[in-house]
């Protein structure tokens, strides 16, 4: 069997839906019996003459959750070995082996931090946080990220000072870092919109979009009230859209989802409505124009000026 014939036999094993590969929920566990064809690719796809053929394979492989092949993949976008050189895609799937405990992924995330890398500093604020289990860690790293106006970063440190996590609970604290995280997110989103924001929501989300920036400065013109989540949510909002659309970062649309979603089982109009959308296009989860219908609705009984005529819509879909 010839090489590139090997390359797509084992690729045609191992190949998921066209939208898990870009956007998977969640890390799956790996079988043995990946980590055996992992091997096998590792081996057709360690010289050059691999081609593109090698490539898919070793993409195949990182989506699948095989860090080793995340670590490769991460080091191929970071040097511009064979892959478009692109230091966000790096640290994205440096990041995904180092959050399966990867030791070379996270020696590579913590020299770049040493240098001053604030998307490093990210990576393993967060790995330490919900993986490692170190909120000192964490801390350190997250302030690093926040301080350079990372929105990100300046959420999830929003998110330490709100529950008193490595750090003493401060709610004028929190509450500025998720405002500072909401402005940022937006100015990225904006700065995108006509190609990023189009591609995930479908032509003419102007007015959805027009809609929830002009909240977001209405509520960062008064007082956060007796809703204290406010600022969060609005964080939260906004973040994961930068996440979903890649404005200013890689885009991770798993993370911009968790982020959308969290914002709109608490009762988000603006999340909610982002959620519909996504369901009633099918980017990042499955097309599901139901789900879309309900999440319409709950953004209507939240205030959201444009789900209810997208509800009536997707009702009769």
């Amino acid at each position: 069997m010839t090489r590139p014939t090997r390359l797509i036999s084992i690729a045609a094993c191992l190949l998921v839906p066209v939208a898990a590969l870009a956007e998977p929920d969640a890390p799956p566990t790996v079988a043995p019996d990946i980590e055996r064809s992992a091997a096998m690719a590792h081996q057709l796809t360690a010289t050059p003459s691999a081609g593109a053929e090698g490539r898919s394979v070793l993409l195949t492989m990182a989506v699948q959750g095989h860090a080793s092949s995340q670590y490769l993949l991460g080091i191929m976008h970071l040097e511009g070995s064979e892959v478009p050189l692109d230091r966000a895609e790096a640290i994205k799937w440096l990041s995904r082996a180092a959050a399966q405990r990867h030791e070379g992924a996270h020696t590579h995330l913590a020299g770049m931090a040493e240098h001053g890398d604030v998307a490093a500093h990210l990576a393993l604020g967060l790995i330490a946080r919900d993986i490692a289990g170190n909120s000192m860690a964490a801390a350190r790293h997250l302030r690093a990220a926040a301080a350079a106006g990372n929105p990100q970063g300046l959420l999830a440190l929003g998110a330490l000072y709100s529950t008193g996590s490595a750090v003493e609970r401060d709610g004028a604290e929190a509450t500025g870092l998720f405002r500072s995280a909401a402005e940022a997110a937006m100015t990225a989103v904006l700065d995108a919109r006509q190609g990023a924001t189009a591609g995930i929501l479908g032509p003419g989300s102007g007015g959805w979009l027009d809609e929830a920036v002009l909240r977001t400065r209405s509520a960062d013109a008064s007082s956060p009230g007796d809703d204290s989540s406010r600022p969060e949510l609005f964080a939260r909002y906004w973040v994961g859209l930068m996440l979903l659309a890649g404005a200013g970062t890689a885009a991770d649309a798993p993370r911009g989802l968790a982020h959308h979603r969290t914002a709109a089982e608490r009762g988000f109009a603006l999340a909610e409505f982002s959620l519909g959308l996504l369901y009633e296009r099918g980017h990042g989860v499955p097309r599901n124009p139901e789900l879309a219908r309900q999440w319409f609705a709950r953004a209507a009984e939240h205030g959201h000026p444009l789900a209810a005529a997208r509800a009536s819509a997707a009702e009769r879909m």
